[in-house]
């Protein structure tokens, strides 16, 4: 039988309400619930290299991002 481990993490983004035709700026904050140990982002790199971090020596994360452009709701 192979044996798992179970690991949580909490991530918050805080994205500003203005809206200008600016690229969007948010900020984050990714904690491991576990240790309780937090770490300020302001992008997903910052978040995965946090993740792998803490999962140890050895794990490859392996992510493609692709940009999506949020379409407003229809009314």
């Amino acid at each position: 039988m192979t044996t798992r481990r179970v690991e949580s993490f909490l991530l918050r983004i805080v994205v500003p309400e203005d809206k200008a035709d600016s690229p969007v700026r948010w900020r984050g904050r990714i904690q491991h619930v576990t240790t309780g140990v937090e770490q300020q982002i302001d992008e997903l790199a910052q978040a995965i290299s946090f993740i792998t971090a803490h999962l140890g020596a050895g794990t490859d994360i392996s992510v493609e991002v692709e940009e999506i452009t949020p379409t407003p709701p229809s009314s």
